[in-house]
Parts: C-alpha cells; sequence; structure tokens
C-alpha cells in the first residue's frame, strides 16, 4: 500500500475513500513519514468546525506554515492564524506552495468531517489552481466531488478504496501472531478473515483480545458475534455521528441481506431508496455494491449484525413487524428463500407454514434450497408439520438428503398410512409417489424391468408443466436404467430430467443428471466425454455452491474414479482426501460411495498401501451397515477378492475369500434379466472369471467370459469389454488359440488407448503380461498408437512399486516434494515446480509426515536433514525463483 501511494507524487489528486476502521490514518501517518526526504509534506485533520470556510481556510494555511507536524489548534479550538477572507486565504495557500521547489504533498484527514459546499468550492478551486508541483492527499469516509473526472481523464488521478485497504489472509496471519507456537489455526484464521472481510479494525481488536489472553477457542466461538470493543466503536464513531432520519434508515435495512431502491421503500415508507442507497454508500456506511451496475448493495455482515442487535433491544415487536413486511414482499416476488428466511426472523410460525406449503414444502430441496427447508422444518411445532402435507414430505425428503434412512422410511410409512383414505389431489398423490421412489433409489431397494416401463407409462400420464415432479421420475427411471444394466437406454432419460431441470431454473438437481451422464459415458468406455462432463459440473458447483460443499465432493469421487482409471492413483487419492471425509457426513447414495470408496481401495493399491487400503474397506463396510446398504457392503467384499486376486501370488487366499463370501452364488445372478443388484453380479462374475483362471481352469472361465462379452455388447457396456477382453486373451493364450487370444487383446487395446484407460492392464497384469510378448511392431499409424499405449503400461506397471530405501523410505515424488518443502516453497509454488496440483502436493505431505512422525513442516525439514533425507547445499536455479 506504501508503495502503491507513492505514486501520489505523479498525481495530482489522491483519494482514499473507505468506511471507518479502514487504516486511512494508519496509512498516511507512515507514508508521511517515507517522505520526509522526498517532498514538502503538509498535514491538516479535519474537525466538525472546519465545514466553516473561514477555519477552513485559516487552517490549512497554519498546516502549510508548520508543515514539521499536523496543524494544532489553539486552546479554544480556533486556529491561531490570521483571520482571512476564503479568497485571500485562497491566494496566501497558493502563494506559499509557488514558493517551494520541491514536491509539495498537501494531506487532508477527515475530509467528510468539514464536509460543506463551500469547503468543497474552496478545495475544487485549490486543486485546479495550485502550482504544478502541488499533489492532494485527501482521506475521507464520504466520497468527495473534487473535479476528479477531469483529472480521471488526464491520469492525475489515483484511487484506494477498501478493497485495497482491507487485509489479506497474510496480512492478517502476520497482524493475529502468525509467527507464534500459539497462532492460530488455518481453518480459524479463514474463519475470521471471512466474518470480518479483512476490516482492520475488528482484526486489530481481535489480535488486542489474543495479547490480553482470551483463550482461542472462545474467542471462535463468539466471534459471530461483534464483541464488546467492537460494538462500542461502532457505536461512537459510526451510528451515532449520523443525523437521526439516516440512523433510522440503516437500522430498518439491517434486517436485509441485500438491499435495492425497492425494499428500502418498502421499509422505510418512502420513495427515493436508490437515492438513499448511493448516499449511504458515498458516506461510508459500510454499504458496498454487488455488481459494478449498482444494481444492489449489502452491508458489512459485522455491521449489519451490530445494527439487528440494536434494534431488537430497542423495539422488537417493530424488529418482527419489518420482517414479516419483508417476507410478504419478497414472496410477491417469487423469492421463496428469501421470503422463508424473513419469516423465521418474524418468530410468526404461521407465516412462515403457509410460504413453505404454498411453495412447494418438498419441492425447494431438491432445486438446491436444503439449508432453508431444514431451519424451517426445525422451527415449526409438530402439529403443524403434520398439519400440512407437503410439510410432512419436506421432513421425509430432509431426513433422506441428511442420510437418515430408518427415519425417512418411518416418517413417510406412517404419512402414507394416514392419508390412505385422505380426499386428496391425483397432483398430491404423484408428489407423494415421487418422494417415495427417492427414498426407494436411496435405500437401494432393487428395481425390475417391468418396475421401469411402468415408470415409462406413468410418464406419459403427467402434465409437462409440472417440470418437476417430470424431472424427478425421469431422472430416477434413467438412474434405474443405469443400475439395471440397461446403459443405452439411460440416457434418454436423463437427458429429459436434465431439460426440465433448467426449465426451473434447478442448478442443484441439473448438477446430479450431469454425475449419472458421466457414469453412463464411463460404462460405455467413453471415459474422456464423462472427463469433460465432470470438469463442467466441478466449475459450476464451485461458482455456485463451493468448492468443499457437498455437490463438489461427490463429483470429486467420480473425478477420481476417472483418474485412476488413467493411471493417476496419487491425483485420485488427493480429491478424495478431503472428498471422502465430507462425503460420509452428509448425504449420499450407493453409486457415489461406491466410486469413491473402492477407488481409493485400488489407488492405495496400487502404490503399495495395503494397510490402508484395507481400512477404507473397513470404512466402507461400517458406513453400509449405518446407511443399510447392502450392495455397497456387498461391493466392497467383491474388491478385497479383488486385491487377493491382483496381489497375492498364490490362488488359496482368494479361493478362500470367495468361498466365504459366497462368490458363486453372487455370480451367477449375472444370468438373471433383472437380477438384485446388476452390479455386484457384473463384478462377481468377472472375478469368478479372473479366480478360475488362475486355478488354470481355463475352459470354464472362457465360458463364463463368453457369456460376459454377449451381455457387455448387447447393453453397449464398453468398459466391462475392456476387462473381459484382457481375460479372454489370456485363457485364449492358454488353450492355445492364439489368433483368437491376440484378436481378444487388440479389442482390448482398442478400446482402451485413445480414451486413456491404462489401469485395466495394469492391475490385472498376471493375465495381460503373456499377450504383450505376441505383440509384433508395425509401421501403421495405428499400430505405433498402440505400441505407444503398451510401452507406457509396462513402464507405469515396472514403477508400480520403486524401490524405496535410498530415501528412507519415501518414493521419488515424495523425496522431490520434500526437497522443495526444505526451501520453504508453499503447496502452490511445489505444484508448479513438479507438476502436480496443489491438493495432490497435500496429500502426499500428509504421507511424509506419517512415515517420518511429525505433523508440521518445520519439523518435517528438521527430521529429514537430521536422518540425511535433505542435502543440505543444493542451490536453487533460477527457473525455481522465476
Amino acid at each position: 500500500m506504501l508503495a502503491r501511494l507513492d505514486e501520489a507524487l505523479n498525481r495530482r489528486l489522491t483519494l482514499i475513500h473507505a468506511p471507518a476502521g479502514y487504516g486511512k490514518t494508519s496509512l498516511l501517518s507512515q507514508w508521511r513519514r517515507r517522505m520526509d526526504d522526498k517532498a514538502f509534506v503538509a498535514w491538516l485533520t479535519l474537525e466538525r468546525d472546519d465545514a466553516d470556510m473561514k477555519r477552513f481556510g485559516q487552517y490549512l494555511a497554519l498546516a502549510l506554515n508548520a508543515s514539521d507536524q499536523p496543524a494544532e489548534r489553539g486552546d479554544d479550538g480556533d486556529p491561531p492564524a490570521p483571520d482571512l477572507p476564503p479568497r485571500a486565504a485562497l491566494s496566501a495557500i497558493i502563494n506559499r506552495i509557488a514558493r517551494e521547489t520541491r514536491p509539495v504533498v498537501l494531506i487532508l484527514d477527515d475530509l467528510h468531517q468539514a464536509e460543506s459546499p463551500p469547503v468543497i468550492e474552496f478545495l475544487t478551486s485549490l486543486i485546479r489552481l495550485a502550482p504544478q508541483n502541488c499533489h492532494f492527499v485527501i482521506a475521507s469516509r464520504d466520497y468527495p466531488w473534487l473535479g476528479q473526472s477531469i483529472l480521471a481523464a488526464e491520469d492525475q488521478l489515483l484511487e484506494l478504496h477498501s478493497d485495497d485497504l482491507k487485509f489479506s489472509q497474510p496480512e492478517a496471519e502476520a497482524l493475529l501472531g502468525g509467527g507464534n507456537e500459539d497462532a492460530l489455526a488455518l481453518c480459524d484464521l479463514d474463519m475470521i478473515l471471512e466474518r470480518t472481510e479483512g476490516w482492520p479494525i475488528a482484526l486489530q481488536l481481535t489480535s488486542l483480545s489474543l495479547k490480553r489472553g482470551v483463550d482461542q477457542r472462545q474467542l471462535i466461538e463468539r466471534f459471530g458475534v461483534p464483541s464488546t470493543d467492537l460494538t462500542r466503536y461502532l457505536s461512537e464513531q459510526v451510528l451515532m455521528t449520523l443525523p437521526e432520519q439516516t440512523q433510522e434508515i440503516v437500522l430498518r435495512t439491517s434486517i436485509l441481506g441485500e438491499l435495492t431502491g425497492e425494499v428500502v421503500n418498502l421499509l422505510c415508507d418512502c420513495n427515493d431508496g436508490w437515492l438513499m442507497l448511493e448516499r449511504l454508500e458515498q458516506q461510508g456506511m459500510f454499504l458496498s455494491s454487488l455488481a459494478p451496475e449498482r444494481q444492489a448493495y449489502r452491508y458489512h455482515q459485522l455491521f449489519a449484525e451490530y445494527l439487528r442487535e440494536r434494534l431488537v433491544r430497542r423495539d422488537k415487536a417493530h424488529f418482527c413487524a419489518l420482517h414479516r413486511r419483508a417476507a410478504g414482499w419478497f414472496l410477491e416476488q417469487g423469492d421463496v428463500t428469501a421470503a422463508l428466511d424473513h419469516a423465521l426472523q418474524a418468530e410468526d410460525n404461521m407465516l412462515l407454514a403457509t410460504i413453505f406449503e404454498s411453495s412447494g414444502g418438498w419441492r425447494l430441496i431438491p432445486q438446491g434450497h436444503q439449508a432453508i427447508a431444514a431451519r424451517a422444518l426445525a422451527t415449526l411445532p409438530e402439529d403443524m408439520v403434520t398439519a400440512w402435507p407437503r410439510l410432512m414430505l419436506a421432513r421425509v425428503y430432509l431426513e433422506i438428503k441428511r442420510g437418515e434412512m430408518v427415519l425417512a422410511r418411518a416418517s413417510y410409512d406412517r404419512f402414507v398410512a394416514e392419508v390412505a383414505d385422505a380426499d386428496i389431489s391425483a397432483d398430491l398423490w404423484n408428489e407423494i409417489r415421487v418422494v417415495g421412489d427417492t427414498l426407494a433409489d436411496y435405500e437401494n431397494v432393487p428395481t425390475t424391468f417391468d418396475d421401469l416401463l411402468a415408470r415409462e407409462a406413468l410418464l406419459r400420464t403427467l402434465p409437462l408443466d409440472d417440470h418437476l415432479i417430470v424431472a424427478n421420475i425421469s431422472e430416477t427411471l434413467g438412474a434405474k436404467y443405469f443400475e439395471g444394466g440397461w446403459i443405452e437406454r439411460a440416457l434418454e432419460p436423463t437427458l429429459t430430467a436434465r431439460e426440465h431441470y433448467q426449465a426451473l431454473g434447478s442448478l442443484y438437481s441439473d448438477i446430479f443428471t450431469r454425475f449419472l451422464e458421466a457414469r453412463i459415458k464411463r460404462a460405455q468406455g467413453r471415459v474422456k466425454e464423462a472427463g469433460a462432463i465432470l470438469s463442467t459440473a466441478q466449475s459450476e458447483i464451485e461458482i455456485a455452491f463451493g468448492a468443499r460443499s457437498d455437490l463438489a465432493a461427490n463429483c470429486a469421487a467420480f473425478e477420481a474414479e476417472l483418474l485412476y482409471e488413467q493411471d493417476q492413483p496419487d491425483e485420485a487419492l488427493a480429491l478424495l482426501g478431503w472428498a471422502l471425509p465430507h462425503m460420509e457426513q452428509s448425504d449420499g447414495w450407493v453409486d457415489v460411495y461406491a466410486a469413491a470408496y473402492l477407488t481409493a481401495v485400488r489407488a492405495h493399491a496400487a502404490m503399495g498401501q495395503m494397510d490402508e487400503a484395507r481400512q477404507v474397506i473397513a470404512q466402507a463396510r461400517r458406513l453400509a451397515a449405518r446407511r443399510r446398504l447392502r450392495q455397497l457392503d456387498l461391493l466392497a467384499s467383491l474388491c478385497e477378492l479383488e486385491l487377493l486376486i491382483h496381489y497375492e501370488p498364490e490362488a488359496e487366499p482368494a479361493r478362500a475369500y470367495a468361498d466365504s463370501i459366497e462368490l458363486d452364488q453372487l455370480a451367477d445372478a449375472m444370468a438373471e434379466e433383472s437380477p438384485v443388484y446388476r452390479p455386484v453380479a457384473a463384478a462377481a462374475s468377472l472375478n469368478r472369471a479372473r479366480l478360475v483362471l488362475l486355478e488354470g481352469q481355463d475352459t470354464t472361465a472362457l465360458a463364463e467370459l463368453r457369456k460376459l462379452k454377449r451381455w457387455a455388447s448387447q447393453h453397449g457396456a464398453g468398459r466391462m469389454l475392456i476387462d473381459v477382453n484382457i481375460l479372454m486373451a489370456h485363457g485364449l493364450r492358454n488353450t492355445g488359440e492364439i489368433a483368437l487370444s491376440q484378436t481378444s487383446f487388440d479389442e482390448a487395446v482398442g478400446g482402451a488407448m485413445f480414451q486413456g484407460i491404462a489401469r485395466p492392464f495394469i492391475d490385472g497384469w498376471r493375465f495381460v503380461e503373456p499377450s504383450l510378448a505376441g505383440t509384433a511392431d508395425s509401421s501403421s499409424q495405428m499400430d505405433r498408437f498402440r505400441a505407444q499405449f503398451l510401452k507406457t503400461i509396462t513402464r507405469s506397471r515396472a514403477n508400480r512399486a520403486p524401490n524405496l530405501a535410498s530415501h528412507g523410505g519415501l518414493n521419488e515424488a515424495e523425496a522431490t516434494i520434500l526437497e522443495h518443502l526444505s526451501f520453504g516453497y508453499s503447496n502452490k509454488e511445489i505444484a508448479r515446480l513438479i507438476g502436480m496440483s496443489p491438493d495432490t502436493v497435500k496429500y502426499r505431505l500428509k504421507s511424509i509426515f506419517r512415515k517420518i512422525g511429525v505433523s508440521k513442516r518445520r519439523d518435517a525439514v528438521r527430521v529429514s536433514r537430521e536422518r540425511g533425507l535433505i542435502v543440505e547445499n543444493r542451490t536453487v536455479d533460477a527457473d525455481e525463483k522465476a
């Protein structure tokens, strides 16, 4: 900031405009000391009485004649200087400046205190007429109009605002004791920075509290409410300095999260709301526009909370009445979330229930309004919830989203029994069925093909303008077709659901159709298309819902699955490192849990971390038991069998385990048209084929594999065909059918190489290696691609279990990261240097810390140097510095 302010010597006018507590005076004071050898500096701090033109001119002249320190006032508050009329004062000031050969800097602090038409006119004239060596630096809470539009056109204007003055994270960390052992945890620091929005005075008061010995945990827990010191500051320095009418305006409008002229008119009983907002912004009332077009504003959250608390203490009934008025207005505007929020704060249960039910009740949750629906249900008394059908359905839907399946099933069945004989509309019965189907989906209740055809018939009877119902049933239909293995039929209802969600403007529900479409593409073997869909979805999720939201975690699980397929197990684990714990605490369904857990298991195993792989299997089983997800439990068992087949040297352990989980019974279900769990049957059948191949029963394995290939071809399961063809190639080679073996292997490679699907070949190396011996070089372009793909697989297989001895148990990537860490690089800098994502670097660092037995970065460097894992005297080259 000081460097930016140095530019004032190249500008005629510098304006520092920000609300109270942003450090305007502190910044100017520090900058003034920098200017001692560079310029003649005069400083004048203004007060309310200086709005008088005579006093202002006299003090300005005094400041110029005593520039070694800020101008002082006489004992009676009057300036100890000659009483000059304004014109004479202007001439005297200009002449005084003209006598200086050095640059002259005139600092006017707190101009808002003395702002009046005569003072502004005088100052505008002075800026225009002063010699060229004079530079004006003005700090103010209000935004003064001093002819700066002309100066801006001439590049003679420098402006600094609250966004420039607010603290960044490193600055806040430094202020709050970042170098001390007792420094705040990063998550606590982030929370404080988010709540204060970088407001310097709030951070300074927090720092003083810490220095006084306030317990950190208590400080963090209390941080949702402005402290006593901050309350006093806001009262004395902000609110009490306003005219009574303006105080009333800011108190009334503080109940709003977003202010527009129309809603200000509503709450303040006026018709000039937009002008009020503009004036408040110019007066530095902690009010900022939400967009350059200034179509909406908001107060700083700590200021707004202080105002609301003051309004409640003054008149609680008036506070509630304002919220009731706002709730009705927002409902008329179609903003249901805001209407419900104001009804909650009005503490009017009847108004709350009426708005909730009339807005669709449960329908709000799949449209992305789960949080406000949960607040409403938690507030309303039991008898009121049970009296409104859509509120009861909202309770069921909320229990589903929280993963409370037992409660949801009990609530739903009880509600259906109560309304069975009631006279309710066909539309409401459709809504009841939709919520019931959603519950069944989350419970992973098996569905037959006939059930799905019945749902298709139901869709044809529904009104197409009821977008949520049509979308919900279509999405469920697509998901059940996919789960049942009817992959080609799954896409059309999925896309239909998306069209209806988009018609509703529900990005939240739309995202789930992206997940399903990506799953369909992956099952078809179109991994790159799936990746593109998920990448776009993740970008939209981060913007609309946050980078660590439930949706972001779900998307990360599916992305990790694709990363693993493309032989990026460390990147997959980096994503799952945060996403999986998040998912375990939020809502989810079998598909996303299976993708997350099974990918984590395979990735750990691929990196030689078998203990971690088994721990993840145990986690999956615990969650499956807690949420009654039988399919997830079976898939976890089959994944454990897969590890035994791929990584145990002999077949006996795998056979014993297969018998214990009744593998044959699970695999035989693949022959049924509608097995209970098609993904389980398919995984069981593949594992049985692998196992009997290991046992030398090639003919038996080939019979099973031919059935699987026929099924996969008929259902468009291109990804399964890769696994099947790899195993068929192995079995056919063992039975002497070399040509057919090579054809099968070529089909596997052809389906995988342009999609980057490498892991089936690496994980199944014991089945792949014999087929590689039969590959022949060719000069054709296609065979060059094929040869490069196989070479990449072979190289990756060779590096799968690197020699760790030379790095004290660390692999090559970890040793490289540790070396960069020793030079003080951040995770982002290390990521840039070695071509990894920051999340992957973070995951690798956790692994390093675990291996060498530390928990902090500096301890990792110290211990590693003591053990000789880091070379002390390596020189950092110019590229790294850049």
